[in-house]
């Protein structure tokens, strides 16, 4: 019992009791390790910093960058009005060739697309049976004839009497006129071109049956001009002088057309007035029936602000145009918003608010512009003054 007291005292007095002054010694060393994180860390964002400024600066030694445009100057000009329409392009002359008589077909002497002359054969039916009947009607017409001739010299003579004599002059006028009926059946079986033009696309081929009425082929003239049909609302017919030339537009292809023809009343359904005008055929062949777009002049010519089609921007905020601007020795790109026109010709813009004649503005290039964008300008062929001046309405 006491050697287990004394071993429990001995253990109790060997343990030390901490300094008075460890507390305070560690809190110092937490506040040297923050110190130091710190200030690491604004070194390093100092470091960061000054990187960004050596960027900036080098950055702003290279010259702002350029956009190059052509330029163009808005200019008035007289504008006449226009009023367009859809027309469409007719051949002079065209016809469906359909067969007049029924039978086997004896020949075929043409081939699809082809050109043909005037009066050339296309194609004949088998004419055998009608050629016989023919024959013997040319036989009885000619024995009719000789009686005819014989009972008018026996009248002569005293020896016929007048009736039998208008018998037998009535057998050989019948006769004839078989032979004339004959004659025509025949004729009728062979098809000519009535005109030189080209056919289209036939399946016809000999020995085959065909009847009356089946179509042989369309044949359309080769000429020199085409017609072009249009109708004008009722406003606007009523302003358009027919004397005045229009422009017709076949794809990328403008033509100068004259109205030669008009309805003599307006159509009550659509409450429009139809025309036709002639054109002159050059260049592309454009078939009949091809759509074009006809444009023609209504009123009197105004003065309108005209710019090319190019240097205008659309957008759902406004249609926008950007004016050239000198700005301490340099030029730049100031959005102008404008209330734009009426098409001219192909090319072209009619302004009616927000820019004055006589100023530079981009005319091509514009999609790369933005307000304030520093641009070389460029004087280009993009000029507005095309020699059309119409304003489509």
């Amino acid at each position: 019992m006491n050697l287990t007291l004394e071993t429990t005292t001995t253990q109790a007095n060997r343990t030390t009791p901490r300094a008075p002054g460890h507390a305070p010694r560690r809190r110092l060393a937490w506040a040297l390790s923050a110190l130091a994180a710190i200030l690491l860390i604004g070194g390093l964002a100092a470091v960061k910093m000054m990187q960004i400024k050596a960027a900036i600066a080098y950055g702003k030694s290279f010259p702002e960058p350029s956009e190059a445009v052509i330029q163009a100057v808005a200019e008035r000009r007289a504008i006449t009005p226009t009023a367009t329409a859809i027309g469409e392009l007719q051949a002079k002359h065209v016809v469906d060739l359909r067969i007049e008589r029924a039978g086997v077909l004896r020949s075929v002497a043409f081939r699809s697309g082809d050109e043909v002359a005037a009066g050339a054969v296309l194609v004949e039916v088998d004419v055998a049976e009608e050629q016989a009947d023919l024959d013997a009607a040319r036989v009885e017409a000619a024995r009719a004839e000789r009686e005819a001739r014989r009972q008018t010299s026996l009248e002569a003579d005293g020896i016929a009497a007048q009736r039998e004599l208008d018998d037998v002059q009535a057998k050989a006028a019948a006769a004839r006129a078989r032979v004339a009926a004959l004659e025509t059946a025949i004729r009728r079986k062979t098809i000519h071109a009535p005109f030189a033009g080209r056919v289209g696309i036939t399946d016809l081929k000999p020995g085959q049956y065909v009847s009356e009425g089946d179509l042989v082929t369309r044949l359309v003239g080769a000429d020199d001009e085409m017609y072009v049909d249009f109708a004008l609302p009722q406003a606007a017919a009523l302003d358009f002088d027919a004397d005045m030339p229009v422009r017709v537009a076949i794809g990328t292809e403008t033509r100068e057309g004259r109205v030669i023809a008009r309805e003599p009343a307006i159509d009550t359904a659509s409450r429009s007035l139809s025309f036709r005008a002639v054109i002159q055929r050059s260049g592309r062949d454009f078939p009949a029936g091809s759509i074009v777009t006809v444009t023609a002049p209504i009123g009197v010519p105004r003065e309108e602000i005209v710019i090319p089609r190019t240097a205008l921007v659309r957008s759902p905020y406004g249609d926008t145009v950007y004016r050239m601007e000198d700005v301490d020795g340099q030029t730049r790109a100031r959005a102008v918003i404008v209330q734009a026109g009426d098409i001219v010709g192909a090319d072209d813009v009619v302004i009616h608010a927000g820019l004055e004649p006589g100023v530079r503005i981009a005319a091509d290039g514009v999609f790369k512009l933005r307000d304030g964008t520093l641009v070389t300008a460029v004087t280009g062929g993009a000029q507005p003054g095309a020699p059309a001046a119409h304003a489509d309405r």
